[in-house]
């Protein structure tokens, strides 16, 4: 009996020996897919011998500018790792997890084994020495990185996460300024700056820091012909309007924010003097008397402290804090953000601790939304800024539904409703699809009738049916008295009828450090620091009141000061 025993223990070994070698010697491309933030993300996974040698990305249909450095860097982290299960880049989780997913699914199908094992990124602290540290790789931060090194600085970015860009790169695409190469002709209504000003002030009921906003207006179109010629940004849709101004000051891409911050970015990663560290988040900044002396940040669990001559903060804004969203934008507190993963706020302990002076005032970049975790106008966020009937949880029609999205978000927030629907019937047969989709995701309703539509949404039926027949009387008549909606026209006679929930959100909060106009914080007692600037939403607060002008504005004023903070950082880190 033992004899036999060993000889079944022996052939036992040599089937799993076997099978193991078998395992190890996979070779082949092999394909693996798994869902992304916006459909399928696939990939191609080749082996030799049970090792990974290359994985691409053959289709992914991720949001533009946000997913590209997690399609490009985590096939690089599985290739070295050897693994799928490596670290997801942050900043574009989603689309990391569906590369990691899609090539577990390719090395399933392979048969190959021994290629999961866990393992992190890590890092050994270090000390950097440099002239210029920006903290921060949005438009202020990039921008600020890249006029420091072309004026000779050496210059270190550390960027919390792991893509670039911030909330830039989700932005709308629109750039606000006067008097640019392709609006500098005198003759178009709102050309000269002081007309911008009269436009703040009309729009903030004064609420703003006069000399700040003259600054921005007098150099906007100078900060427009930097990112055309400079970092070669093309406005292909041209120069619009935006806000409540007719006048023709916004520059605009036709893709967002990605075709305005990819050729910025791409200009600083190429850069010799300026040198780029992701997942560097900082704790604190370092200082000695008035002077900032560099910045300790947490790089995969390490410490990396960077010594630097001048130090500009350019890390965004607070609008994903709940803590500081209740306690300086409390009527916003519980709304959803759609700003970037990063806009936690740091900033505001770092300059508390050296005593500098804030601005807040209450105010948001609110926004309307469906889904608040897909962009802007993506998928069925689309819908809501379709013009049709909008009524609030009781059923009441309460604003124009044009309206631009901060007097909407403004509009939402006086009305107190927790949410809104927008009425839609069939005739708009273009956005059918994503009605449906809506459904299905149940951010909406059905009917093949009114009264239908109205109980599946829990709207008091009464209350419904006159705002339904009063909207229709207004449509009929083309005119619409009540609030002033130009192209009103009644819904259809017969269903199906659609009820898409619209709620509010934001994508900035407004306020944060105090400057002046050479980009310089702010002291509690109005004296400024000798070295330390500040650029973007995170000094922001001088700019707005509580509802934001107009598109465009956010990145205008970012590019401007963070342009300005570079050049006066590196002057101040050179004559050393």
């Amino acid at each position: 009996m033992k004899k036999v025993a060993v000889i079944l223990l022996a052939l036992v070994m040599a089937l799993s020996m076997f099978s193991v070698s078998v395992a190890e010697g996979v070779s082949g491309t092999f394909e693996g897919e798994s869902s992304g933030f916006h459909g399928p993300v696939k990939v191609e996974v080749t082996l030799e011998d049970g090792a990974i040698t290359d994985v691409t990305v053959t289709e992914a249909a991720e949001t533009v500018g946000v997913s590209d450095y997690s399609l490009s860097e985590m096939p690089k982290r599985i290739v070295e790792h050897q693994t799928w299960n490596v670290d997801a880049t942050t900043g574009a989780t989603f689309s990391a997890y569906a590369v990691k997913l899609a090539v577990k699914n390719a090395i399933e199908a392979s048969g190959a084994e021994g290629l999961d094992a866990e393992v992190h990124e890590t890092a050994e602290d270090e000390t950097i020495d440099t002239d210029v540290l920006v903290i921060g790789a949005g438009i202020a931060g990039l921008s600020a990185a890249i006029e420091a090194a072309n004026a000779g600085a050496q210059v270190v970015v550390l960027e919390k996460l792991d893509r670039l860009g911030g909330s830039s790169v989700t932005a709308g695409g629109y750039v606000y300024g006067t008097g640019s190469q392709m609006n500098s002709d005198e003759e178009i209504d709102g050309y000269h700056p002081d007309e911008i000003v009269a436009y703040y002030e009309e729009r903030t009921g004064g609420d703003m820091d006069v000399d700040m906003v003259t600054y921005w207006a007098e150099h906007s179109g100078e900060t427009v012909d930097w990112l055309i010629d400079e970092m070669g940004v093309v406005f292909d849709a041209g120069v619009v309007a935006s806000g409540t101004s007719p006048a023709l000051r916004a520059h605009l891409t036709s893709q967002g924010g990605g075709p305005i911050m990819a050729p910025i970015w791409e200009k600083a990663l190429a850069n010799e003097n300026i040198t780029i560290i992701r997942h560097a988040a900082v704790q604190e900044l370092l200082s000695e008397d008035d002077m900032v002396t560099g910045a300790v940040a947490d790089h995969y669990g390490a410490a990396l402290t960077v010594n630097a001559k001048a130090v500009v903060v350019a890390n965004g804004g607070f609008d994903r804090s709940k803590d500081y969203m209740a306690k300086y934008v409390p009527n916003s507190d519980n709304v959803p953000s759609m700003s970037s993963v990063g806009n936690t706020g740091d900033e505001i302990a770092w300059g508390e601790a050296l005593g500098a002076s804030f601005v807040f005032k209450g105010g948001v970049m609110g926004m309307h939304t469906t889904d608040a975790s897909y962009t802007l106008t993506g998928s069925i966020n689309l819908l809501s800024f379709l013009p049709t009937l909008g009524v609030n949880d009781k059923g009441e029609r309460f604003m124009n539904e044009s309206l631009d999205y901060p007097l909407f978000y403004e509009a939402m927030d006086k009305n107190g409703t927790s949410c809104a629907w927008w009425i839609f019937d069939s005739s708009m047969a273009d956005f059918v699809p994503l009605m449906e989709t809506a459904v299905n995701r149940n951010y909406g309703f059905k009917a093949d009738t009114l009264e239908a539509l109205g109980e599946a949404a829990g709207l008091d039926a009464e209350t419904f049916a006159a705002t339904v027949a009063r909207y229709n009387e207004l449509g009929a008549a083309g005119e619409d008295e009540d609030f002033g909606r130009a192209g009103i026209a009644p819904l259809a006679e017969e269903g199906p009828y659609y009820a898409i929930k619209v709620i509010r959100s934001t994508v900035a909060g407004f306020g944060g450090f105090e400057i002046n106009t050479d980009a310089k914080v702010l002291k509690e007692d109005g004296s400024e620091f000798p070295n330390l600037f500040a650029a973007g939403e995170c000094a922001s607060g001088q700019f707005f009141a509580t509802v934001y002008p107009c598109s465009g504005s956010m990145l205008s004023i970012s590019t401007t000061y963070g342009r300005v903070a570079g050049q006066n950082a590196a002057a101040i880190a050179l004559a050393e």
